[in-house]
């Protein structure tokens, strides 16, 4: 009877991460073996975080693409809107400061237009009192035609005929025409924004006469009758000489034809307008 010998019991090894089997010759260790539980985990259980992480990070990335860029084309969007609304405050603006502007104006013009208005009116008034005096005072010559008052658009005029004021054939006034002239001069040189222009005035025939030795044509009769209307005035009736002008206008400003001995009669005559003070010079 055979006697089978007893199996050799297997050999630990400590500081080896395996277990050797001898099997007659063989060595188990040299056989392929199965990766232990630890060295899955080692090899391949440390990838998985890895992947989820690189899957949540895309995740996010793609999120914050599919909601960012969207949002950053709007606000894109909105910068321009407000760019755009800025611009249209800024020109609202302007027109705002133009239209106050026009406004101020008007409101100075309307100010200045009322002023000349109530000034305008204030002349007016003047000149219609004055004109109603003059025809209280020289009541009598106006009835008879030989002075005429008259007023158009606020500018007075008072026509003296040269039968009043001047004897025939001269140049000097008589006293019944300083009479005459010293009402007319008392009542407008309350006047005082207004000058005091002596026109003086012929027919159209040539001198004749005493005339031919002192005067050579009509304009010099003219103005030398206005002149002496003029110095009377400042020196009688003391009308300011900046305001009196003297001037002789010969038989070319008629107030009637010179064909009838009427009209010739009218034509000879002393005129005195009011006229605005020029304004100084600077």
């Amino acid at each position: 009877m055979s006697v089978i010998p007893p199996r050799e019991a297997p050999t630990v090894r400590d500081g080896a991460d395996e277990e050797r089997y001898t099997l007659g010759d063989a060595s188990i260790a040299d056989l392929p073996q199965k990766p232990s539980k630890a060295r899955v985990a080692e090899r391949g259980g440390g990838a998985l975080p890895w992947m989820l992480l690189a899957v949540v990070v895309g995740a996010v990335i793609a999120g914050v693409l599919y909601v960012g860029l969207p949002m950053h084309a709007r606000l894109r969007d909105l910068e321009a809107e407000h760019a755009k609304t800025l611009g249209e405050i800024a020109t609202m603006r302007n027109i705002v400061d133009i239209l106050k502007n026009d406004r101020d104006n008007s409101e100075a013009e309307r100010d200045r237009l009322s002023s000349v208005l109530s000034q305008k009116q204030a002349e007016l008034e003047a000149v219609s009192k004055a004109q109603e005096e003059l025809g209280k005072k020289l009541q009598a010559e106006i009835k008879k035609g030989e002075v005429l008052v008259s007023a158009i658009n606020g500018h007075l005029t008072v026509d003296v005929s040269d039968k009043i004021l001047f004897n025939s054939g001269e140049a000097e006034l008589n006293e019944r025409g300083k009479e005459v002239l010293k009402s007319v001069g008392e009542t407008l040189i309350k006047l005082d924004d207004k000058v005091l222009q002596v026109g003086g005035h012929t027919d159209a025939l040539p001198i004749t006469g005493k005339l031919t030795e002192v005067f050579a044509s009509n304009w010099e009769l003219s103005a030398a009758r206005a002149t002496n209307v003029v110095r009377f005035l400042q020196d009688e009736v003391k009308v300011p000489g900046e305001r009196l002008v003297a001037a002789g206008f010969s038989q070319f400003r008629p107030a009637a034809s010179n064909a009838t001995p009427a009209g010739r009669h009218k034509n000879r005559r002393i005129e005195i307008a009011l006229l605005p003070i020029p304004a100084k010079r600077k």
